[in-house]
């Protein structure tokens, strides 16, 4: 089957955390994948959809971690849960975050 997507995805089960940008406190997560345009998670609270996060991202594989802002892009219910699955877009990414990022994708994705 052909890939439609624009970025190649890394099942990654990395931790992350994140902060809505007009609020103060963090919250812990775990990834369920990356790739070099964004990254999808689970939080346990509703954000609306066009809210911008500030997250820090740990990769324990790489011994590498980074802050950036990014973009809400898709949020949905999972159901019979208390959870909601969130895609989010990478708004700001360093030059030396993308590269590590690029690095990650290639290696562990087998592309």
């Amino acid at each position: 089957m052909q890939e439609r997507r624009r970025y190649v995805r890394v099942p990654e089960g990395s931790q992350i955390s994140y902060e809505v940008v007009s609020a103060s406190t963090a919250k812990p997560y775990i990834t369920e994948n990356i790739s070099l345009g964004g990254i999808r998670f689970f939080v346990h609270n509703f954000i609306p959809k066009n809210s911008f996060l500030r997250i820090r991202i740990t990769f324990e594989k790489m011994v590498f971690s980074f802050e950036t802002v990014v973009k809400i892009v898709w949020i949905r219910e999972v159901p019979l849960s208390e959870r909601y699955e969130v895609g989010v877009e990478f708004t700001e990414l360093s030059q030396e975050a993308l590269e590590h990022l690029r690095d990650y994708v290639r290696i562990f994705s087998g592309r």
